[in-house]
């Protein structure tokens, strides 16, 4: 009966000690596109027009927002898989598709908007702010 309960013990010393994946209260593992991102737009259509990517990664979903000259809009959907960034987001001037890969601390891609407009893209992430 001694070793059971010595059994017990040492599991309990273990669960407590350790990352124990099946754990309450788990935090999603925070990703390297969280931050800001300063971007440029490329198209042959239009000039290059400068936005802003403020992005929230967790696991592999990505959350936040688009900014640019004529607003800041919510991501509609976004995720992070196999090197892959994808997001969405809904403006007045339409529907947008942005892909990418992060490469040495940059990204770079394409994006759409429907069948009307596309091009190139690429992003640095700002430094954190100082406190």
């Amino acid at each position: 009966m001694k070793s059971a309960w010595r059994l017990v013990g040492v599991f309990l010393v273990l669960a407590a000690t350790t990352n124990v994946p099946f754990a309450k209260g788990r935090e999603p593992k925070q990703g390297h596109l969280t931050g800001t991102w300063e971007c440029v737009a490329h198209s042959s259509a239009q000039n290059d027009m400068p936005f802003t990517l403020k992005l929230a990664q967790n696991d592999d979903t990505v959350t936040g927002t688009f900014i640019n000259s004529s607003g800041e809009y919510r991501l509609s959907s976004g995720s992070f898989e196999k090197g892959v960034l994808e997001i969405h987001v809904k403006t007045p001037a339409g529907s947008y598709v942005i892909t990418g890969r992060l490469l040495r601390g940059q990204l770079s891609g394409h994006w759409s908007r429907g069948q009307e407009v596309e091009g190139g893209w690429e992003g640095t992430k700002s430094a954190p702010a100082k406190q």
